[in-house]
């Protein structure tokens, strides 16, 4: 029996109680039973002593109704009426402009996300098409021999099919280079899944040392044993991974550092962030370190230390490590009063759970309607 609705409840469904019971199902709330005779218009519960209702804080839902075509947040709690009955309130909220607005911005995050993979590519296009170059210019010279000493019938058939075992090694080695580029930048939604940490820095390492060995930067990599599985979407945890191996080669390369001092490390080992477990993940570099003005717009979207940069990368780097509720951080590393290099960290915890689509939601009141029963 529907005891009260405001006018808004009586927008939507009419007089009838069905817009109440249609809600709490959508919801996953048990509605208030009735008597079985239901003709006397007395609620099942009356007389129930109001001690018995319950003290817990009202419980929350989101659902959709496609009776109306909108989202509502439904937040049901039971009272007692005026009369001493026990009735069942709902408040619900149209929370349809949100969840469009939070629909459109996973949209435009996906987007940058690959657009940012496909910039990263394109900046190390000089890198990719040298690193091409050597199994393809190998594959070249071995077929140009074999063709001449098989033309003046010189070679044996062992010696063929030794050639011909180099050249498939040096083909397969390019197409490894081509499909691990292919993987990085293709689109695809995002998949969280229990992601093997040895494997996402095996293939972030991979791409990042074509950049290195075109820099002259030497990298080195270290990994925890026994790292315990991450529930993450690996392709974003390696789209850091790079940026930051990338950047860290670039600021070793700018500050003209000897041959002994190139190097860049990533180390990966487990740790604690506000007493619970977490994966750490650091990158260390040798190169001049970060300006205090930079340190001050670091990650701000669309500034860059680089005259041609496009300032998104370490505002999404950071954006996707906080959408899997982690945390990043920088700074500079001294020897004494000498600055000697930067370190970027990043967590992400073990075993916190994760929200698909995580985002900052931004909430705004609307119309609201009541409908205790």
């Amino acid at each position: 029996m529907l005891l009260f609705a405001n006018k808004l409840y009586r927008l939507w469904f009419g007089t009838l109680a069905g817009g109440h019971l249609q809600m709490v199902a959508e919801a996953g709330v048990p509605a208030t039973q009735t008597t079985d005779d239901g003709l006397d218009d007395v609620d099942g519960f009356a007389g129930m002593p109001t001690t018995l209702l319950p003290d817990n804080d009202a419980e929350s839902a989101e659902i959709y109704l496609d009776t109306l075509n909108m989202w509502l947040e439904v937040r049901t709690r039971y009272l007692s009426w005026v009369d001493g009955r026990l009735a069942q309130m709902v408040i619900a909220t149209d929370i349809t402009a949100r969840r469009l607005a939070e629909e459109q911005s996973a949209m435009q995050t996906e987007r940058a996300q690959n657009a940012s993979r496909l910039i990263t590519m394109g900046e190390m296009a000089s890198s990719v098409a040298h690193e091409l170059n050597q199994p393809l210019t190998a594959i070249n010279n071995y077929c140009n021999g074999m063709v001449s000493r098989i033309k003046s019938k010189q070679i044996t058939e062992e010696d063929l099919l030794g050639a011909l075992e180099k050249t498939a090694k040096q083909a397969h080695r390019a197409g490894q280079i081509i499909q691990r580029i292919r993987s990085f930048v293709k689109r695809s939604e995002p998949n969280r899944t229990p992601s093997d940490i040895e494997g996402m820095v095996e293939e972030a390492v991979e791409l990042a040392e074509i950049e290195m060995r075109r820099r002259n930067v030497r990298l080195t990599h270290y990994v925890a044993p026994r790292m315990p599985p991450l529930l993450v979407d690996p392709i974003l945890i390696e789209q850091v991974l790079v940026n930051l191996l990338k950047n860290a080669a670039e600021s070793v390369d700018s500050a003209q550092r000897p041959t002994a001092l190139r190097s860049v490390k990533l180390r990966v080992a487990p740790g604690h962030m506000d007493g619970k477990p977490v994966v750490e993940f650091t990158v260390l570099d040798s190169g001049k370190g970060l300006a205090p003005e930079v340190v001050a717009r670091l990650y701000e979207a669309f500034h860059s230390t680089k005259a041609d940069g496009m300032g998104i990368g370490l505002s999404l780097c950071r954006s996707i490590v906080e959408s899997h509720m982690g945390r990043m951080k920088a700074e500079n590393l001294y020897n004494d009063k000498e600055l000697t290099g930067c370190r970027f960290s990043f967590w992400i915890p073990v075993t916190e759970p994760l929200q698909p689509n995580h985002s900052i939601h931004i909430k705004t009141t609307k119309d609201t309607g009541l409908s205790p029963g």
